[in-house]
């Protein structure tokens, strides 16, 4: 299907809608109506939310546990170094994120050796009563080609990840309708008050004179003429650094330097807008906007604030997919894996000191403690002994009413 709307293609393209197809031409035309800095602003501000988003969860450790132990085997080794043979770790959590945020779903199969692939396409068949099954699917191989899978997977061979964010989905449509006219307005204003102004004198003579012939041999008139400087030629000299313009006898172009000044309210406007627009994204995604836009006062605070409210949340989807798909019932006798948030934040070891000292005497291990700062563990037997402080005591189930009544 050919597509006459960019905006509806964009959105059909975000949404996970049918599969449309776009010609050179349809995108040239585009271009030529400068509709770009429609949505340049919005995709952008959406794709740096997603690699926020994204490279926080990369850093997460995925901890593994069997029968109420932590346990680093094979499958930690798979999800948190090499879960295929062309991505580590890092780069196929980033490329879940993008597929589930971006397109609301993503779709993870695993491959004849035991490897983890990130599905581009598929065909999902829903069913009430049975398992979903997944047919028709395609890796993209980043860039090399796509390979295609010859078979179908049952819901239970899968891990599928669903995002229901309708703040996502709100964004898009107003991505295509309440801010389209707004930025065009403000981007057309800047770049009318930049751009080239001027006046062409066109004199009676130029009426009478012989512009040659067209390509089928008919005489060129003046409106000939006078409709291809204005639409071709004076538009590629007005967007070129260097460039020269021929004008015919009986013209006169006189540039217009006065009407070349940018006013600041017109600069505020494109400032303000971007900064909603920003504000709008992050709102949308869950970050606290000034971690998007790079502010960095009160990082801690902020960095808090995203992973309680959109970092967590799709950590523990991610969590409970594949804990429901991979362990089942196990997971109520301690086998289970849990993706750690906390690695996220940045720990100081000196500012962690006073912390580390009362979590030590709260009966956390040196070699825990020395994780939670980011720093190697110890791995000796003393490192790992677990110490607990003389201001702790064992709850003997007694209370102070009953100390009161003298029965302790």
């Amino acid at each position: 299907m050919i597509i006459n709307d960019f905006f509806k293609w964009l959105k059909n393209t975000m949404t996970g809608s049918d599969e449309v197809t776009v010609t050179n031409e349809q995108i040239e035309k585009w271009l030529d109506k400068e509709k770009a800095s429609e949505l340049s602003l919005y995709v952008f501000a959406l794709n740096s939310g997603i690699n926020t988003i994204a490279g926080a969860l990369s850093k997460c450790e995925i901890r593994t546990f069997k029968a109420g132990k932590e346990k680093k085997g094979d499958e930690y080794y798979l999800w948190n170094y090499e879960p295929n043979k062309n991505e580590n770790a890092s780069q196929f959590m980033q490329k879940v994120i993008w597929h589930l945020i971006f397109k609301g779903e993503c779709l993870v199969v695993p491959s004849l050796a035991g490897d983890l692939l990130v599905a581009d396409s598929y065909t999902h068949e829903r069913y009430a009563n049975y398992e979903d099954s997944f047919k028709n699917v395609v890796v993209d191989l980043d860039g090399s080609g796509n390979y295609q899978i010859n078979r179908s997977f049952d819901g239970n061979e899968v891990l599928f990840y669903k995002y229901h964010n309708k703040n996502i989905v709100n964004l898009l449509n107003m991505l295509m309708q309440e801010y389209e006219e707004l930025l065009r307005s403000a981007v057309d204003n800047c770049t009318r008050a930049q751009g080239e102004h001027g006046i062409l004198k066109i004199e009676a003579k130029a009426a009478q004179i012989n512009y040659g012939k067209k390509e089928d041999g008919t005489p060129r008139t003046f409106n000939d003429v006078y409709r291809e400087m204005m639409n071709d030629q004076f538009k590629s000299y007005f967007r070129n650094r260097n460039a020269v313009m021929p004008l015919w006898e009986g013209m006169e172009y006189t540039p217009d330097s006065a009407a070349n000044k940018r006013s600041t309210s017109e600069v505020n406007d494109v400032k303000e807008l971007t900064e909603e627009i920003y504000a709008r994204v992050a709102n949308a995604l869950q970050i606290p906007p000034a971690i998007l836009k790079g502010d960095i006062a009160d990082v801690d605070k902020l960095t808090r604030n995203m992973i309680t409210f959109a970092i967590d949340p799709i950590a523990k989807m991610i969590e409970r997919e594949n804990n429901r798909k991979k362990y089942g019932k196990k997971v109520l006798s301690g086998t289970y894996q849990m993706i750690d948030t906390s690695r996220i934040m940045h720990n100081e070891p000196l500012e962690m000191a006073d912390k580390a000292f009362n979590l030590i005497g709260a009966g956390w291990s040196i070699d825990e403690v020395r994780e939670k700062c980011g720093d190697a563990p110890l791995n000796t037997e003393w490192s790992k002994q677990h110490y607990l402080s003389l201001n702790f005591a064992q709850y003997d189930g007694k209370g102070a009413e009953d100390e009161a009544d003298g029965t302790v």
